[in-house]
């Protein structure tokens, strides 16, 4: 990363941290012997934040069965402990960066319209990869491009160069902030969910999405790099990165291939079809993880 840009994202005094019930959760669910119990506990003394994991868990995306899940409990229960954080991570992060001023109100809404369906995406192509990865997968999705919101908020003149040159090549978006800035998302990326204490996991996709076979988490990181690469190709982009591609030549196709899972298998022309509307189910998401709610019910 270039030092000056380092520098003054080590010297802003507002830079975004996840509330610290989300990143309690985090912590605790690290823990071999944490119970449901804790975890349920920690996340009520944020109650607007409780409201709207039950909000989003009860939501079309999660709810299985026509019973309402009315406990965070029940919730971790049905669900599963990592869906559960992965719902907890995401609304945090959707309601801490919202637009800083009016001129990246629309560039914001394009960045999560597009980190959204990511996340949206990986999700489909895990199950039926049969990949298990309990909410990581959304997760990954939804945070990969993170450090875009940053080269955004401080960088605003330099990052707009850099999304224009990347439109005008029709090149990545990364190879043009490394000509404008000196810089990428993924490295800024990568600075703040260290910063953030987030797990390893979401620290190595943000920094290697793009380029998914350096990655320790090779399964994960790919999954999100052919989600990133599938929301591109619904015209879900960023700053008008959206280069032409062959997902089958893709680096993250080609890892996947090398960890065993089965691609052969894999219809990309019916995964196309299946997403053809994920434009609403992305609105519907924001709508759902966003909106404010009186206090949750505990339990």
């Amino acid at each position: 990363m270039d030092e000056a840009v380092l520098d003054v994202i080590r010297n802003i005094q507002d830079l975004p941290t996840l509330p610290s019930v989300a990143m309690e959760v985090m912590t605790l669910a690290k823990a071999p012997d944490v119970s449901i119990r804790e975890i349920s506990e920690c996340i009520y003394r944020d109650p607007p934040l409780a409201t709207k994991v039950l909000r989003v868990a009860n939501s079309t995306f999660y709810r299985r069965g026509s019973q309402e899940i009315e406990t965070l409990h029940r919730a971790i229960l049905m669900m599963g402990l990592g869906e559960v954080i992965g719902i907890t991570t995401s609304v945090s992060v959707l309601s801490l960066l919202g637009a800083r001023d009016s001129r990246g109100a629309s560039m914001r809404a394009s960045f999560w319209n597009h980190c959204v369906a990511t996340g949206l995406i990986a999700r489909r192509i895990d199950r039926k990869l049969g990949m298990k990865s309990q909410g990581r997968d959304f997760v990954g999705g939804l945070l990969h491009d993170i450090g875009k919101i940053i080269l955004d908020g401080y960088f605003h003149d330099r990052f707009e160069q850099a999304c224009e040159l990347s439109s005008r090549r029709r090149c990545p978006l990364h190879l043009a902030e490394q000509e404008v800035l000196g810089t990428t998302h993924m490295e800024v990326g990568h600075y703040l969910t260290r910063k953030w204490n987030l797990p390893p996991y979401l620290v190595d996709i943000t920094l290697h999405h793009h380029h998914p076979d350096k990655a320790q988490f090779r399964d994960l990181t790919a999954l999100v790099s052919m989600a990133d690469l599938l929301a591109k190709a619904r015209d879900l982009s960023c700053c008008g990165d959206t280069p032409p591609f062959v997902l089958k030549d893709q680096e993250a196709w080609e890892t996947l291939v090398k960890l065993g899972y089965p691609m052969d298998g894999l219809d990309v022309e019916r995964i196309t079809f299946e997403i053809e509307d994920i434009a609403q189910e992305v609105e519907a998401y924001i709508t759902t993880a966003s909106e404010a709610a009186p206090e949750a019910a505990h339990g």
